[in-house]
């Protein structure tokens, strides 16, 4: 296979040497000025989580040479030919631009917010998806192609910091590659889980699901947390590791919040004296993001968790968090700095609820449905509810009466307290859930 180069940048003849390094420079600045685009300079956040651009499994090449440019790499195929090859997004996000240059041929520019960029070039064709079009980590984007001056079938990648480039990491490693640096193998792990439609069902429309949807577009997630406030449903959903936020009030319009890094499905979210409360988790730390501080989504210091499974509730104005870490439900409290204390509860998924001032877990274990309270300390009771095989739960009080709800088969399921914990088919579809009741009405959102 040809090796992949970057136009003006082989010659060796002692006669243009020097026009070649001239060349290389003005294809820097153009590629540098193509990767900045649109919009005001503005400071960085913190590295998404980014993933090796190609499908879950695959090994690619990663390679560089003196005079490449720094941090840009060529990526080819281990397994055959790369021609024709999907590429897909490395981290969530939106098309910042596309198009086609002498040089790089066919691109597409990713916006992952916070002032990070991804560019694709060299292209098979133009992509297929729209400028603003947002898009989730693990999502086709482009194919691999040999466009503009390339002497081969390979992905030119890059990834720029407030429009400078910088070296790309994948799946939480630094990829190694800048000029003169040696080629290294990396298979894929992107692997995220794809976002669903997110439907609406209510207890008083016999659980009827609706599509969630609004000017905006559906609202899709992998997770998705609910609230109620001023008499309108609050629905967030986690997409990409980006947040959003969608309002009843505003025909379900989904809005970016700006939260970024969201890893795994731990989503949650609280209303607080009318302050919106996301929680969420980044490598490996609870994060919470609030309405009254435009989202800025600050590490809590509770770490070691699981990011599969968050939940949060507030008593008295006291906020706590529910958190799995090495495969026990930990407690910590605003009240108390966020210390993370063990309740002795095992389990793999969380949620929780209040009666009264008394917190009550609902807690997954091998399967079957356990019941902590607090006013108990702690004390671990099996509801009877069994054979459920997924980690997905949630749980509400309507009126006194404590609600769960699980998925089997691909249906979300209900028990109640008040009904021997008999677990019941809603016939809602979906196998990650989310729970809000609001003037006396049960609102099931799934996905």
């Amino acid at each position: 296979m040809p090796r992949p180069r970057r136009p003006g940048l082989t010659e060796r003849h002692p006669l243009i040497r020097g026009l070649s390094r001239a060349l290389a420079g003005v294809c820097a600045t153009l590629l540098a000025v193509l990767a900045v685009g649109a919009g005001p300079a503005r400071a960085a956040g913190p590295m998404p989580f980014f993933q090796l651009p190609f499908p879950c499994g695959e090994t690619w090449q990663l390679a560089t040479y003196v005079g490449h440019g720094a941090y840009n790499i060529d990526m080819t195929f281990t397994g055959g030919g790369s021609s024709g090859r999907t590429i897909v997004a490395p981290f969530g996000g939106a098309v910042a631009s596309k198009g086609t240059t002498p040089l790089g041929g066919n691109y597409v520019k990713l916006d992952h917010g916070n002032g990070w960029r991804t560019t694709y070039y060299h292209l098979i064709e133009q992509s297929p998806l729209g400028v603003g079009q947002q898009v989730i980590g693990g999502q086709p984007i482009a194919r691999v192609g040999s466009t503009g001056n390339s002497t081969g079938p390979h992905l030119h990648y890059e990834v720029s910091r407030d429009g400078v480039n910088t070296e790309a990491w994948f799946n939480g490693v630094p990829s190694g590659i800048n000029e003169g640096a040696s080629p290294r193998n990396v298979t894929s792990a992107n692997c995220g889980s794809a976002a669903g439609q997110v439907y609406e069902a209510a207890s008083n429309n016999g659980w009827r699901p609706q599509a969630v949807s609004g000017a905006a577009g559906p609202v899709t997630g992998v997770a998705t947390a609910a609230i109620g406030l001023n008499g309108a449903k609050i629905l967030y959903s986690l997409n990409g590791g980006m947040i959003f936020e969608a309002a009843s009030s505003n025909g379900w319009r989904n809005l970016h919040t700006g939260v970024v890094g969201a890893q795994g499905t731990a989503l949650a979210a609280l209303n607080v004296n009318g302050v919106k409360l996301i929680y969420n988790v980044v490598d490996g730390y609870v994060h919470e993001a609030a309405s009254n501080n435009a989202w800025r989504n600050l590490n809590t210091g509770i770490g070691g968790v699981a990011n599969n499974s968050i939940a949060a509730i507030q008593v008295s104005g006291v906020k706590y968090i529910y958190s799995i870490v090495g495969g026990y439900v930990h407690e910590a409290s605003s009240a108390n700095g966020w210390r993370n204390l063990n309740t002795g509860v095992p389990g793999s998924a969380v949620a929780a609820m209040t009666v009264g001032t008394t917190k009550i877990l609902y807690v997954l274990n091998g399967g079957s449905v356990y019941e902590a309270s607090s006013a108990s300390g702690w004390a671990n009771n099996w509801t009877g509810i069994s054979g459920i095989p997924t980690n997905t739960i949630a749980a509400t009080n309507l009126n006194g009466v404590k609600l769960i709800y699980t998925t089997v088969g691909g249906y979300v399921h209900e028990a109640a307290s008040n009904n021997a914990w008999r677990n019941l088919n809603t016939n809602v579809g979906g196998t990650r859930i989310s729970v809000l009741t609001l003037s006396g009405v049960k609102y099931l959102y799934a996905s």
